[in-house]
């Protein structure tokens, strides 16, 4: 096993506010630019998210770039949401999709695409207009992200990898190409750093190949072993979506099964 060096995942920083409009603005960007292109056989085409077609994959990324401009419709969600989650109705982000969703039912296919477009270019700077104090704020547990998560994580962080992986649903599902963007690297870095904060296993070398990629250590001591994979096959097992990953691991064997069963929240 021949052991390189490489940054320590969990001590890469958090991507800064302005940092985190620019990746925004990139992923939503590309995201308009592939839409764009649907034909009118794409839109009920299913996705990797089995409950979705594309057409509700859109109208969820349009929905969530629209509570980032929209303080009103963003509450409303948020209170629906959490009316729901009592009930037992569901988890807060699934029932937050499902009314980002149906405010689009009425929609033509072509207007919701321009509305997509409408919000996504207005999503990246309404974000990044959050004051500081509320960045600062801690987000619940119930938010289904990581302990001690603020407000922050969720504007710079989780939204762009949100669009990233749906852009990755959407090439998936229509075969249509997917833009490369400044971003992407900078999203797998970011889930990477999530991965290591919450590592417990064996530490080990990670190497991403393809779009996205990169090398990092993982764990504390000395690595047991080298994993190599595909950065976009890895971030969907992260996901939850696919189980497709190859792992190929030059070392301890349990270190790559741990790998398979982690994941971190998109």
């Amino acid at each position: 096993m021949t052991i390189t060096t490489a940054p320590r995942a969990a001590a890469l920083p958090q991507p800064s506010p302005d940092e985190g409009r620019d990746h925004a603005a990139a992923e939503y960007a590309a995201l308009v630019e592939m839409v764009e292109a649907f034909s009118a056989q794409h839109w009920s085409l299913p996705t990797d998210c089995t409950d979705w077609r594309v057409r509700d994959m859109v109208a969820h990324l349009a929905g969530a770039a629209e509570e980032a401009c929209r303080l009103r419709v963003q509450l409303r969600h948020a209170v629906g949401a959490l009316r729901g989650l009592r009930r037992g109705d569901g988890e807060l982000v699934d029932l937050l999709c499902v009314a980002q969703i149906a405010d689009r039912a009425g929609l033509s296919d072509a207007a919701l695409a321009a509305d997509l477009r409408r919000w996504a270019l207005a999503a990246p700077d309404a974000r990044r207009r959050q004051p500081g104090v509320l960045r600062r704020v801690p987000l619940p547990s119930f938010a289904g992200l990581p302990d001690g998560a603020r407000l922050a994580y969720l504007l710079d962080v989780v939204y762009v990898r949100d669009v990233w992986l749906h852009r990755v649903d959407l090439h998936r599902a229509t075969g249509l190409d997917m833009p490369v963007t400044d971003a992407e690297a900078e999203v797998v870095a970011q889930v990477v750093r999530d991965l290591d904060l919450a590592w417990s296993g064996p530490a080990l070398m990670l190497e991403l190949t393809g779009r996205g990629g990169g090398r990092w250590s993982i764990g504390e001591g000395e690595p047991a072993a080298v994993v190599t994979e595909d950065a976009v096959a890895f971030m969907r097992l992260l996901s939850g979506r696919s189980d497709e990953c190859v792992l190929a691991s030059d070392g301890d064997p349990a270190v790559a099964d741990g790998l398979r069963a982690a994941r971190v929240v998109f």
